[in-house]
């Protein structure tokens, strides 16, 4: 008797230990969407097929900087809360403190973006985008 008495113990705390491990797990991978207070800011049409969207974060304060993101994607369709939430889905091609002072389409299509600034992110994926940085 105090044999299944001291399994059925041994086997509550093993649970329980196991439950606060995926708990634990869960509580220190779980990150919290930071683009959602996110509002758009501006849209510019590049060309026919690409525009640049600027999104402003609302969570900046009197110690936190404000933080734009820049996205270039097909043209967006809705509210600016569904544009907001479309773009959300994708990656920025930019996301900092400072503004881009010029965009445009070369004539071999290739996007010039001569952006002045803190840069907090930089997407490298698009490959037909040329970054100038003035710091």
């Amino acid at each position: 008797m105090p044999f299944r008495t001291a399994i059925k113990w041994a086997h509550r705390a093993i649970t329980l230990g196991l439950l606060a491990l995926v708990v634990g797990f869960w509580w220190l991978n779980y990150q919290p969407n930071v683009r959602a207070n996110d509002a758009l800011q501006r849209s510019y049409q590049l060309s026919e097929r690409q525009w640049l969207y600027m999104t402003v974060s609302r969570d900046g304060g009197a110690t936190v900087p404000t933080v734009y993101r820049y996205y270039l994607t097909g043209q967006l369709q809705g509210t600016d809360a569904a544009i907001v939430q479309q773009l959300s889905a994708g990656t920025p091609v930019i996301e900092g403190a400072g503004s881009i002072s010029e965009a445009r389409v070369d004539q071999n299509g290739d996007i010039d973006i001569t952006y002045a600034g803190k840069v907090l992110t930089l997407n490298g994926s698009f490959a037909d985008v040329r970054l100038k940085i003035k710091q």
